[in-house]
């Protein structure tokens, strides 16, 4: 079982350079995205995407198209992931100009309700491939203070829900929300995602990654690998 690991909200040179050794396979990188901690300006964020010895991904969240289309132009990512409430259209207008994958986040409520239906998240998928999107994020979605708040909870949501969802399309699935080195494994074998794509879960504080949090992870999802 082969399976990619993204570690995204990479904030410094630093991290930038042990994540790039660590064996992961892509960088994550933040810009523009003003309700995160570890969201950086494209200045800060340039040095990054130029220093990184991986395959960095640009994250956004409910920009303006052109504005995505300027970043993509002026930092060159291996692809922009579109993590907000983004639509077909967007994906449409952003790759006839920008020569990169586009990676999409659909949001998995933690809580799970009645109105929750796995055939329209497989529908809602297949339009966005369609539309030109290459890689699928499910990610999960927290209520906090009234507001429905998207990505970068550090909460899993219910792992057979993405397991449904990635039986039913043959799209790549990346796995997101509140995985650890602790829960990586089991998170793997129940849904078989095509990557894992975390950040918190190997941090010490927000933006800042923690070095053996990283090994653990990594070789926890090499191990899984490994014929035996």
């Amino acid at each position: 079982m082969s399976c990619s690991i993204k570690i995204c909200g990479v904030t410094t040179v630093e991290d930038a350079l042990m994540v790039s050794e660590s064996g992961a396979d892509y960088l994550g990188v933040l810009v523009n995205v003003s309700r995160s901690p570890r969201s950086l300006t494209r200045e800060k964020a340039k040095t990054i995407f130029n220093i990184a010895r991986i395959p960095v991904v640009l994250l956004t969240f409910d920009l303006p198209s052109e504005e995505v289309i300027e970043l993509g132009r002026e930092l060159k990512p291996f692809a922009i992931q579109l993590a907000g409430n983004e639509t077909e259209k967007d994906v449409r207008e952003i790759v006839k100009i920008i020569d990169c994958e586009i990676w999409k986040t659909l949001h998995i409520p933690v809580v799970e309700g009645d109105t929750f239906k796995v055939d329209e998240v497989v529908e809602e998928i297949n339009n966005f491939v369609e539309a030109g999107t290459g890689r699928i994020v499910l990610d999960s979605a927290v209520i906090k203070g009234g507001k429905l708040l998207k990505g970068g909870t550090g909460q899993t949501f219910d792992w057979s829900l993405a397991e449904k969802i990635n039986t039913q399309t043959k799209n790549f699935i990346f796995l997101a929300g509140g995985i650890t080195p602790d829960n990586v494994k089991e998170a793997i074998l129940q849904v078989k995602p095509g990557g894992v794509d975390l950040s918190s879960g190997v941090e010490n504080s927000p933006g800042k990654k923690d070095l053996n949090l990283v090994k653990r992870l990594i070789n926890t999802v090499r191990d899984i690998e490994a014929p035996i």
